[in-house]
């Protein structure tokens, strides 16, 4: 029997009906590397995210090898660096007291040795400077491992080393720049607190060792290079479980105790 408004429809089909398809958001190429590069300095979680895609390092350690190689040449051409070797030696009690003893001649010799050795120096940075990292790369990845489980990779903790510590290619053209303008170059003490950015440079080294180093360390560059890695490590920490604040706040904990060892060393002698 119908039903006064028309017939009864069918009932609806027992069997689930297939839904059209959901298109995923395209995630796009990622970043080259001069936009990582760039964008350490402008927008660095970009360059940071970008390392869970591709954990290289090479580029940011050529790219900071050139400059630091580049620093030497202007250093080397514009320094003296006998002098420079010679303000080295007053610098420490024991080893002036020690090179005071030596004949006029043999002093020579040490200075010339010392020079010889700093222009030498200047060309294996790059070696010098990929040691350094290698280092600092495991304890930091100790540290947020093993202290908040983080689960970063050795390679992305090396890859974040490498981007955050970019800030050193500024700071080497800005000392570049001042070495080579300057009338007295010489003056400039480029292997200790060569640029007005942090308070330690407008104190008196001898008057008071240990507040002079703690306050060296508070430089602009190393602190920048600071933010940068607890950014770097929170952005690459395992299902993001590490957050920013967290991560950057722990590294300047590390780092505070670092300048506070230096600091107690260096004024011991």
């Amino acid at each position: 029997m119908s039903s006064p408004t028309g017939p009864t429809p069918p009932p609806p089909p027992m069997y689930p009906v297939a839904s059209s398809p959901v298109t995923p958001e395209p995630t796009g190429p990622g970043l080259s590397e001069p936009q990582r590069l760039v964008n350490v300095f402008i927008s660095p979680s970009k360059t940071f995210l970008d390392l869970g895609r591709n954990p290289s390092w090479w580029v940011p350690w050529l790219v900071a090898s050139i400059f630091g190689v580049l620093f030497g040449v202007v250093a080397n051409q514009k320094i003296d660096m006998v002098k420079l070797a010679r303000q080295q030696v007053d610098k420490v009690k024991f080893v002036q007291q020690q090179f005071e003893q030596l004949s006029p001649e043999q002093q020579q010799q040490q200075l010339q040795k010392r020079a010889a050795f700093t222009k030498i120096s200047f060309y294996f940075s790059p070696i010098i400077n990929l040691i350094i990292v290698l280092v600092v790369a495991a304890i930091m990845m100790g540290v947020f491992n093993f202290g908040f489980a983080a689960g970063v990779s050795f390679q992305r903790s090396l890859a974040v080393m490498f981007y955050a510590t970019l800030p050193t290619v500024v700071a080497s053209l800005l000392l570049a720049g001042s070495i080579w303008l300057s009338s007295d170059p010489d003056s400039i003490d480029i292997t200790g607190n060569p640029m007005a950015t942090n308070p330690g440079f407008f104190m008196d080294p001898e008057a008071h060792k240990f507040l002079y180093n703690l306050a060296s360390g508070l430089d602009v560059f190393r602190l920048w290079i600071v933010v940068l890695i607890g950014l770097g490590f929170a952005l690459n920490s395992e299902k993001g479980k590490l957050r920013p604040s967290t991560a950057i706040a722990a590294t300047f904990v590390v780092y505070g105790l670092a300048i506070l060892g230096v600091a107690g060393l260096k004024s011991a002698f």
